[in-house]
């Protein structure tokens, strides 16, 4: 049997991820069109409800990025002038909306 979760805390998704094999699920803009028109065949762990891996946060020594966070919270993000080749990456991937929803981390693991 095919299993979808759709976890709320990031410890609930950790729990499921020691269950068993799961496929990530998180902006889709990957995952759905690598499917293509084949049924879906693994569980999938959808993270898209974990707001706790989502922005930029910055400490007294580095910045962090979450697995969540969209090529359009990069662009906006004031990050520091270091972080301008990554900023002009971020508005190159795709289309705007592709930009709205794709996950950085999720694009980079792709």
């Amino acid at each position: 049997m095919i299993r979808y979760a759709k976890p709320t805390s990031v410890d609930e998704a950790l729990a499921l991820l020691g269950e068993g094999a799961w496929r990530i699920l998180a902006g889709g803009t990957d995952f759905y069109p690598a499917q293509g028109s084949k049924p879906i065949r693994d569980n999938v762990l959808d993270i898209n409800g974990l707001a706790a891996l989502c922005g930029i946060a910055e400490t007294s020594d580095h910045f962090v990025i979450g697995a969540r966070t969209t090529w359009t919270d990069i662009v906006r993000h004031p990050l520091p002038p270091a972080f301008e080749a990554l900023k002009q990456a971020a508005r190159e991937v795709g289309s705007a909306q592709i930009q709205n929803v794709a996950s950085v981390a999720g694009n980079l693991c792709n």
